[in-house]
């Protein structure tokens, strides 16, 4: 006996707990928020789908936006300063994040190394 396939439903996974920033505070230009905040978050990853015309323009340091895309299909993405999409995040955290921006909340992601067409970007809040 074994499982079938399932009928439709959603493909995403389940929410999981955020990675929590312990030092994260309120003060200075740094990632902020109130202790036990559930959308203070930093996370490490890697962008997938990235669009290599909107990558060529992008270096290590610089910030871009995580935007929701509502959809369909629901996207958690990056864009630059003129707004051009570099890449989608799917992370362990991507449906925290878009809980936390449908509820005002703004992250940046900080580009951390980039490597032919794979960019590796740190998350947290703006």
């Amino acid at each position: 006996m074994s499982g079938g396939g399932g009928g439709g439903g959603d493909w995403r996974p389940e929410p999981k707990a955020p990675v929590v920033n312990p030092t994260a505070g309120g003060g200075g230009g740094g990632i902020g928020g109130v202790p036990n905040d559930p959308c203070v978050i930093e996370e490490i990853t890697n962008l997938n789908s990235v669009v290599a015309a909107a990558l060529r323009n992008v270096r290590p340091g610089d910030l871009l936006d995580v935007v929701f895309l509502p959809g369909p299909p629901h996207r958690l993405v990056t864009q630059d300063r003129n707004g051009a999409t570099v890449g989608s995040i799917t992370s362990r955290s991507m449906l925290q994040f878009i809980e936390c921006i449908q509820n005002g909340r703004q992250y940046v992601a900080e580009v951390l190394a980039i490597q032919g067409g794979t960019c590796q970007i740190r998350v947290g809040l703006r």
